[in-house]
């Protein structure tokens, strides 16, 4: 991750905690972040020949229309002034990051073969948190060639629980 993305999320943290806004914030961000990843925007925040003001006025208008906090549209300003909008996912990974830290928050990827039910991911959820001592966002995804059970990704772990894992395991142990 990019050091320039990282001071960025940073101040910007840090400035919204003191308002008191910090995961409003990062939910305007990640709005921020998802305009500007397609189409004309992406190609807006990557061009580096606009001069200044063009870029501030054109950041201003897009976050006028997302209709973003003031403490945004400054922010997103300061980016196109300084040519920084083509770095604003790695700015809005950071905050995420940073936030989760703060707030005393983990995120977990959990893949399962099929989708998991409410009760099943409070429970995974619920194990983890136990596990970490902090919050879990999980994320869950499908992976049919799991056949069963679940893996989680959580602080760089895998915890492999699936159906496919075991059976490679017990083939192992009787071929062994």
């Amino acid at each position: 991750m990019s050091a320039v993305a990282k001071r960025y999320a940073k101040a910007l943290l840090a400035l919204a905690a003191e308002s008191g806004e910090g995961e409003a914030v990062g939910r305007e961000v990640e709005r921020m972040a998802q305009a500007f990843a397609a189409g004309a925007l992406q190609a807006f925040a990557s061009d580096t020949t606009l001069d200044r003001k063009t870029r501030r006025a054109v950041a201003a208008r897009v976050a006028e229309t997302l209709g973003v906090s003031r403490l945004l549209r400054n922010f997103l300003g300061l980016l196109a002034e300084n040519n920084r909008l083509r770095d604003l996912p790695a700015i809005r990974s950071q905050y995420e990051r940073l936030e989760d830290h703060a707030l005393g928050r983990v995120r977990a990827r959990v893949l399962s073969a099929q989708p998991l039910s409410e009760e099943s991911r409070a429970r995974i959820r619920e194990i983890f948190e136990r596990q970490t001592g902090k919050r879990v966002i999980a994320e869950a995804g499908v992976a049919p060639e799991l056949l069963g059970g679940a893996v989680v990704g959580l602080e760089g772990r895998v915890f492999d629980g699936s159906v496919r894992t075991r059976l490679e395991r017990l083939r192992r142990a009787l071929s062994g």
